[in-house]
């Protein structure tokens, strides 16, 4: 498995049309793509950044998807959302509650 893990600042000014766009839009996208295992958005209120990790089956399909947000970096920007940080990263360990399986 691999993941890509980003860091993300958004102006607060406009925190509540990018959370529309992030449940409306963002998230059936992601939800949809091949390879995908799972994905998570956290929010850390002391620095006021977004955390991302979208974990995929295979490295290609990860690859892609970070090559692709890469290409969405103005339309993000315009929006008030910029990446700090965008990794691809191998999975190394994982687990998951008893009785839920780990891919």
């Amino acid at each position: 498995m691999h993941a890509v893990i980003g860091v993300w600042s958004m102006d607060e000014s406009r925190h509540e049309e990018q959370m529309r766009t992030l449940r409306g839009r963002i998230v059936p996208e992601v939800s949809a793509l091949p390879g995908l295992a799972a994905a998570y958005c956290a929010h850390d209120p002391e620095t006021g950044k977004y955390h991302t990790t979208v974990v995929f089956a295979d490295e290609s399909s990860a690859a892609g998807f970070k090559q692709y947000l890469e290409g969405q970096s103005q339309a993000a920007a315009q929006a008030g959302v910029t990446a700090d940080t965008l990794a691809l990263a191998e999975v190394v360990a994982a687990t998951a509650p008893e009785g839920e399986q780990q891919s």
